[in-house]
């Protein structure tokens, strides 16, 4: 008979060898206190639902899809929402840590109310935090159509528009994926029907403009990023390109290495969740430096930025030193620390670096959502009042975590 743990690594194995991987569900943290679950019942829930792609339907994890203000993202092809939905239904969230200092005096900037809608009614989609006081977002037009990239300015309470978000007309299952930015461009790609394109657009506002667009190579982009004049991005084969913002050809300019947060990348892909595995190096892409990772005995799936690694169950640093376990739920798609320091977990945040476990408030409602862009979010959200589709968002900037 087959145990839950053979049953686990057999629907991991599955969502490896399904196509398109690049697109992956943001799984919704359903926060249902009456019962526990063991962190296996995660396991299996999230390989479910990845293995509903290795069947044929896929699950877009774009930033601007649409799908439920939980962070679930819409269909890219059939209907796998109510599969999702029932998943959610049936997994059980653990209980908060105890203890732990209220994110109020932690951080108090970081923690606010924002409106879940703009003033033509579309509602916000988070991204990430680009400054302690600035957050990023979507703003979708209708179900599943992108509308307006915006900035909401938490100190002041006001927004500003950045752009229209265009769909280039004549192309079917038309999907802009996650976001990227600098200090003075914002980047996107769009996975299409046998078309990939890339757009950018100044972080100050303006006309997007789309910079390149693939029928044929380029077909497996998993994460972008920006710097200066140029555009990076990876592919799931683990080589890394460049291409100026102006346009022109595409140069490689890595072999076996994937984006994590501009500059570094690491050699073992974000959503190999099938394999235990551990990353054996970072490398800075702008200097050629490259850290080896020295992983603790019981490590397993390590993924690590310049400082920090997230394992199975763990923490420590690149060098194997500071191990520490988690019990909670690991909050999003990102297997990275977040800004290389911080982790949600549910109804926590830890701080790796100080060992501070920082308690957020009450959630009103069953689901929370993850920004979703290519580096890890910053941002973790939810409803202010009970409700799938509230007025107003509680959100945690960890970009202001100070």
């Amino acid at each position: 008979m087959r145990t839950e743990e053979d049953l686990v690594r057999a629907l991991r194995e599955a969502a490896e060898s399904a196509p398109q991987r690049d697109l992956t569900a943001a799984i919704t943290v359903r926060r249902r206190r009456r019962t526990k679950r063991r962190w296996m019942g995660a396991a299996l829930a999230v390989a479910a639902v990845i293995g509903v792609a290795g069947t044929g339907t896929a699950i877009a994890r774009g930033v601007f899809s649409s799908g439920g203000e939980g962070g679930v993202a819409s269909p890219v092809s059939e209907s796998p929402g109510d599969a999702v939905a029932s998943m959610e239904t049936d997994v059980e969230t653990p209980p908060r840590e105890v203890g732990g200092k209220p994110i109020g005096q932690a951080w108090p900037k970081a923690l606010f109310t924002m409106p879940a809608k703009n003033a033509d009614g579309w509602r916000y989609r988070p991204i990430t935090g680009i400054s302690p006081t600035e957050v990023l977002l979507n703003a979708e037009a209708a179900f599943e159509k992108a509308g307006a990239i915006e900035v909401y300015n938490s100190e002041t309470g006001t927004f500003r528009k950045v752009t229209d978000v265009p769909a280039t007309p004549g192309l079917k299952r038309y999907y802009p994926q996650d976001a990227a930015f600098d200090d003075k461009s914002i980047v996107w790609w769009v996975n299409a029907d046998k078309v990939r394109e890339i757009w950018t657009v100044p972080l100050a506002g303006g006309q997007a403009r789309m910079v390149a667009t693939f029928t044929r190579e380029h077909m497996g982009i998993e994460a972008i990023a920006v710097k200066g004049e140029h555009i990076y991005w990876s592919e799931l084969d683990g080589t890394v390109w460049r291409l100026p913002q102006a346009g022109g050809d595409p140069e490689k300019i890595a072999d076996g290495l994937h984006l994590i947060s501009w500059p570094w990348a690491g050699d073992a892909a974000s959503r190999e969740g099938g394999t235990s595995a551990n990353q054996t190096k970072v490398v800075n892409l702008e200097t050629g430096e490259t850290r080896q990772v020295t992983a603790s005995p019981d490590a397993k799936r390590l993924r690590c930025g310049p400082v920090w690694c997230l394992g199975d169950g763990l923490s420590q640093r690149l060098d194997g030193s500071d191990v520490k376990p988690f019990d909670g739920f690991l909050s999003g798609l990102s297997p990275y620390p977040v800004l290389d320091r911080y982790v949600f977990l549910g109804d926590t945040v830890r701080d790796l670096e100080t060992g501070e476990t920082i308690t957020l408030p009450d959630n009103p409602g069953n689901w929370s959502g993850v920004g979703t862009s290519s580096a890890p979010s910053t941002i973790l959200y939810w409803g202010a009042t009970k409700g799938d589709k509230p007025d107003a968002f509680r959100m945690v900037n960890l970009a202001a975590a100070q």
